[in-house]
């Protein structure tokens, strides 16, 4: 398929960036992690989605996942963000063994934003908080938009309500188009009272997504000169 590749990952592809003090690789069975790699500014950014397969992972599946999430981008977030953001691969990498494969897809290099007007700072983000349905934190996910633009403020520190319920629909939109195709967006936890968990990581499928107030949120990592 034009634009996409199928490797072994490396520690570091498996689960993100390198950090001083990460924990060793804990294996998540039928779990992948979906990245959505784009540049803005200049600067990489990503958003990521973990998603249960219900069975162990597969090009096959892992491709069909990587072409509904870039589809999902172009035709539902992309209406919603700068068009200096630019989607560059969506990266699925099958956290269910060590040496699990990984599958990039990357069609083109032109599937951008689609608004046009000046955009808030690389950092300045709206939250998406995913829910499943279970109480306390550890069951609760977050996705932070890839960008806001003027024209969605409704003042300085606060996002107008439409744009608000557009990001939240979209991202309820990515939960059902992973349901359509028989596997589930979830969260896996890996910890609990400070600690791993003793029988290994617990999952928590995504119900519903929520935006718990307008006010913008920070990514420090998106800032120019901080992140990659």
């Amino acid at each position: 398929m034009r634009g996409s590749a199928t490797t072994k990952p490396t520690s570091g592809q498996r689960i993100g960036k390198d950090r001083k003090n990460a924990m060793a690789f804990v294996p998540a069975p039928n779990q992948v992690l979906v990245e959505w790699r784009m540049i803005r500014a200049g600067q990489k950014i990503e958003n990521t989605l973990h998603v249960n397969m219900l069975a162990e992972p597969v090009i096959s599946e892992m491709t069909d996942l990587a072409v509904a999430c870039w589809d999902w981008w172009e035709n539902t977030l992309a209406p919603l963000t700068s068009v200096g953001v630019l989607l560059v691969s969506v990266v699925v990498t099958s956290l269910h063994e060590a040496d699990g494969v990984q599958y990039t897809y990357a069609p083109d290099t032109t599937t951008t934003g689609e608004i046009v007007g000046l955009s808030l700072p690389n950092e300045v983000t709206l939250c998406v908080s995913l829910r499943s349905g279970h109480r306390g934190r550890s069951a609760r996910g977050r996705f932070y938009v890839p960008s806001l633009v003027f024209d969605q403020m409704l003042d300085e520190n606060n996002v107008e309500a439409a744009a608000v319920d557009a990001f939240r629909t979209a991202l309820q939109q990515l939960i059902n188009d992973v349901t359509d195709l028989g596997k589930q967006a979830n969260v896996v936890s890996y910890r609990t009272n400070n600690a791993p968990r003793p029988g290994g990581p617990v999952y928590f499928p995504y119900t519903s997504a929520v935006v718990v107030d307008s006010i913008v949120d920070s990514m420090k990592s998106r800032k120019p000169g901080v992140g990659e």
